[in-house]
């Protein structure tokens, strides 16, 4: 139970490297995953950060998956104060030593966790960190929808709702009108070099993803965990979306105070749905000093950690050798080519 302001019991998993031993990992990372998705989507990263030989923690967000579901208005202060307490209290880890992801609604909660650390809001618990070891931000923006076109939804949202909900249309057609809202009809249709255990037919990456999110589905139902966030928490969650705001003057100074220290790989995607494209390129101009990389991925959707998880994976790896260097300065155009052979 996290969060002494408005407890909430999270769910989390620690996945560890092949023959790990306590105290031989390379390093420490913290995934913060987005709107109403569980954690357990962070696994293309999780498989390769465990292989590059770092532990990871993943948990699911408070009103999802397998985390309570309290039923009231939440902000992304709280779900940042929620994943401070996991990190800090919970698993005892120190901010300084850990290397931050998140993504979507995680990278908004994501800013103020950023922000907190630099401001001393988390001081009775960092262990004395100011900041993290490094940050991935990953299709995230400073602002909710409420700050009007700053935060707004993108008019293809709009369009992908209408049309996943026109009369007529399958439960199977139904479900992958939603994911079109996260992938790109074109990465859904595309063959993931993974075939059905029983029949090897060749899978869609949508059969697959399909597939993934069933054995949860059932897995829950097996656990007495009910699948379904249901309306409440959707709600929820969407009000912390609609109310976010990291104000300029606190991104201006967190670009100060992470530069040098935290170096920071901003993930933007040109054909997203849920985050506008500008508000994405925001993030890394308003944290420019600190800002070592831009990955921007122009044709992608949203959903980058899976759609595009090569690309994302070889820009993490690049982050982290990054922060290793001494100065954790950002990276040169001849170092990042040096980086990029290797990886």
């Amino acid at each position: 139970i996290v969060n002494a302001a408005a407890p909430v019991r999270l769910f989390y998993e620690v996945h560890r490297p092949s023959g790990w031993e306590p105290g031989k990992e390379r390093g420490r990372c913290f995934l913060c995953m987005g709107f109403q998705t569980e954690g357990y989507t962070w696994e293309p990263q999780v498989q390769f950060l465990n292989q590059l030989g770092f532990v990871c923690a993943t948990f699911d967000n408070r009103g999802c998956g397998r985390s309570e579901r309290p039923v009231y208005r939440y902000t992304t202060k709280m779900l940042a104060r929620d994943a401070m307490e996991l990190l800090c209290v919970e698993l005892g880890w120190k901010p300084g030593e850990v290397h931050a992801l998140a993504i979507s609604m995680g990278g908004m909660y994501g800013l103020e966790m950023l922000a907190g650390l630099a401001e001393g809001v988390y001081s009775d618990i960092a262990h004395d960190s100011a900041a993290f070891r490094s940050a991935a931000l990953l299709v995230t923006q400073t602002a909710g929808w409420r700050r009007g076109l700053e935060g707004f939804l993108p008019l293809e949202f709009f369009q992908s709702v209408a049309s996943a909900g026109r009369p007529g249309l399958t439960a199977k057609a139904k479900i992958y009108k939603g994911m079109e809202q996260v992938f790109s009809r074109e990465w859904l249709r595309s063959d993931s070099g993974v075939r059905h255990p029983k029949t090897e037919v060749a899978l869609t990456n949508g059969q697959l993803l399909t597939r993934r999110g069933a054995k949860q589905h059932y897995a829950k139902v097996d656990e007495g965990v009910d699948p379904e966030n249901g309306l409440a928490s959707y709600l929820a969650q969407g009000l912390a979306i609609a109310t976010h705001n990291v104000a300029p003057p606190r991104l201006r100074l967190l670009a100060q105070r992470l530069d040098g220290i935290c170096p920071v790989l901003v993930v933007c995607a040109g054909r997203d749905r849920l985050v506008r494209y500008a508000a994405q390129r925001h993030v890394a101009e308003t944290l420019g000093p600190a800002v070592v990389e831009v990955l921007d991925l122009v044709d992608s959707s949203h959903g980058v950690t899976d759609e595009r998880r090569d690309e994302v994976n070889a820009a993490v790896a690049r982050l982290l050798d990054a922060a290793e260097r001494p100065g954790r300065g950002r990276l040169s155009s001849e170092e990042l080519v040096g980086l990029r052979s290797r990886l």
